[in-house]
């Protein structure tokens, strides 16, 4: 099976020769490196045709984008210049094991009917070696392997694989074209391939997963000084992630309707209730404190706040909604 390695890139200098170095020095070669550049100002393009030149098997073609296409656009527009079989996603500040795409081709081969195969990874903030902790537990991975926990965990609960650490086939991503606006990739890919029930997960950590504060979508966990902190200092950004997560359902159930790919009642169920639990919770800037607070105790009437952590979740929500009303913020700023 041939393998493609589809990478965005814009102003990633950096940390860029580190990634690809890592990429050139995989134990199982891919076939092409496709790279979407959008706009860089910095000596990104430079590196890359460094790279470009070099006597290799890998084949490595840049693409300059003549307008920025952004971070929704630019990942399905390079995947879709792809060749390959099996299809790698990549940022451009990781760093990825060496053994990352054998361990993934590994699976694929194993059982030809999976669509996607999703690995561990080491969050590291900054440098390579300043290890904060997995990007999954060992004990999800393992549970999320079996089709329905994937479904509960990855589509109802608003989680997502990061792209960075899935392969998956180009027949399958054809299927599942076009992706919806203003939904990230990897939420899209990952949700279909759970309704699908084709996912693999591996539990060892493949890829350093780099936090340096400019990444264009990342996770920060804390201790207790920074829960504490982020009462105060993090509510608007907790609260537009809700209000994400409810497009991104709405974007993502819509577009399925409209998809090849079938759910059953119960899936179906799941989904419209978590779409109005969603909903209920990203009326913070749009209604009066007393409807948005009458909403909230809908969804605990309901029963909808299984979809999240239950009480601490409706708790949180209701200390969000004082916060963002008592100090007017705006949260389309």
């Amino acid at each position: 099976m041939r393998i493609s390695i589809a990478l965005c890139t814009y102003n990633g200098s950096k940390y860029l020769r580190e990634q690809l170095d890592s990429l050139f020095n995989q134990t199982l070669k891919p076939h092409e490196i496709i790279v979407s550049d959008d706009v860089s100002t910095d000596e990104t393009i430079s590196i890359l045709k460094e790279y470009q030149s070099r006597d290799s098997d890998i084949k490595l073609t840049i693409i300059e984008n003549s307008s920025k296409l952004g971070v929704f656009k630019n990942f399905p527009y390079v995947i879709n210049k792809c060749s390959g079989d099996i299809i790698f996603t990549c940022d451009q500040d990781d760093l990825w094991m060496p053994n990352k795409l054998e361990k993934h081709m590994q699976m694929h081969g194993l059982d030809m009917t999976i669509d996607l195969v999703y690995s561990n990874a080491d969050v590291v903030y900054n440098d390579i070696g300043h290890y904060l902790y997995p990007l999954w537990e060992v004990k999800s991975i393992q549970n999320k392997e079996k089709g329905q926990a994937s479904f509960e965990s990855l589509v109802i609960k608003g989680r997502s694989i990061a792209g960075c650490c899935m392969s998956f086939k180009k027949s399958f991503v054809e299927q599942i074209y076009p992706f919806p606006n203003d939904v990230y990739h990897d939420d899209w890919i990952a949700t279909n391939a759970c309704l699908a029930g084709k996912i693999h997960g591996i539990s060892e950590s493949l890829i350093k997963y780099r936090q340096h504060g400019n990444n264009a979508v990342g996770i920060v966990r804390g201790g207790k000084l920074s829960f504490i902190k982020s009462l105060f200092t993090n509510v608007p950004f907790y609260v537009k992630s809700d209000m994400y997560i409810y497009k991104r359902h709405q974007k993502v159930y819509d577009a399925l309707n409209k998809s090849k790919l079938s759910m059953n009642l119960v899936e179906k169920y799941h989904l419209n209730d978590n779409l109005v639990f969603y909903q209920n919770r990203s009326c913070y800037g749009k209604l009066p404190l007393l409807k948005c607070v009458k909403l909230l105790f809908d969804n605990l009437m309901c029963g909808r706040y299984r979809y999240h952590h239950g009480i601490f979740t409706f708790m949180k929500d209701l200390y969000n909604l004082l916060f963002i009303k008592l100090f007017r913020i705006d949260l389309d700023a």
